[in-house]
């Protein structure tokens, strides 16, 4: 019997729900019930595409820098799948409202985390043109990760995403059926060869096609994995990671200073908190140059993910 034909939800938001913020009742609806049944939906038309270009444009140069050489590079799962992980700017010009206080995301993500989620990943994962090498299937998370949401990355692609250009793999519904002792090892999270076939042949991966301005909701247990780039166009896609705020998540990341008014400004407008350890400006000035770390455990969940 042929496995049936499967695909992410994606929901279309109007102009108007945009340029409110105001999400309707029934596309909350959809939207959280792809979330828990799915594990990934996308909101279509999310962003203007204005702030989506400006922003790009400004991505794809620091790219530049990082790959000649500017920076310490940090590629996720090797430098043949050519895929970096990359600081946005943290500038004031390109802090954008739409990127760091989406009203539209935070009514979803309040809606399966709970009230106020908090941010505390900020990055990108820039797929570089003309690469050959896929990722490893695997989830953001290692060790005994809890069995419910609790995190979910927000990804915005700042270019049309296509399987030509490096669509994500997706394992739909991999968020409720896939225990932590999936993983090839404790300490890391890939999944066992043998669990993907398993899956494969009751729901196979998907590959969405996703339109500049849509916001993509992934909880973070679901499988998925970074496809190659058969273009020579550079891809970004933005990667922020809220967890609920009753998880007590411990990781920051350095701000400058001057930076507090306006994303205590966000954070009031998106009912959000934007968990960041604010700093002296010059200290963050080469913002290229922040480590790479992804401490996603809690202090009640010692257990959660090891180093």
């Amino acid at each position: 019997m042929p496995v049936p034909t499967d695909s992410v939800v994606i929901v279309p938001l109007s102009d108007t729900e945009r340029s409110t913020g105001n999400i309707a009742d029934e596309h909350l609806f959809d939207a959280v019930d792809a979330l828990f049944k799915d594990g990934v939906v996308v909101l279509e038309n999310a962003i203007d595409v204005e702030v989506i270009d400006k922003l790009n444009e400004k991505m794809k140069s620091d790219t530049e820098k990082i790959v000649n050489g500017s920076v310490k590079v940090h590629w996720n799962q090797g430098a043949d799948k050519g895929n970096v992980s990359q600081v946005p700017p943290i500038l004031e010009e390109y802090m954008f409202p739409q990127i760091y206080a989406n009203k539209l995301a935070s009514s979803v993500l309040s809606s399966v985390l709970g009230p106020v989620p908090e941010l505390h990943y900020i990055r990108s994962n820039t797929l570089l043109g003309n690469t050959t090498t896929r990722q490893k299937v695997h989830k953001d998370v290692k060790g005994r990760h809890l069995s419910h949401p609790y995190a979910i990355a927000m990804n915005v692609c700042l270019i049309d995403v296509t399987p030509e250009n490096g669509s994500t793999e997706v394992w739909l519904g991999t968020n409720n059926s896939s225990p932590w002792t999936d993983h090839q090892t404790y300490t890391l999270g890939f999944v066992q060869d043998e669990k993907l076939e398993e899956r494969r042949k009751v729901r196979p991966p998907v590959y969405p096609s996703v339109k500049k301005g849509s916001l993509i909701l992934r909880d973070l247990r679901t499988w998925h994995a970074g496809m190659p780039n058969h273009t020579p166009e550079t891809r970004v896609m933005l990667a922020f990671v809220y967890f609920a705020q009753w998880y007590r998540n411990q990781m920051k990341q350095k701000f400058p200073r001057s930076l507090k008014p306006l994303l205590e400004k966000y954070e009031k407008e998106s009912n959000t908190r934007i968990a960041v350890d604010y700093v002296d400006d010059e200290e963050v000035k080469d913002y290229l140059s922040v480590e790479f770390e992804t401490m996603f455990l809690s202090p009640f969940h010692p257990n959660q993910e090891v180093a």
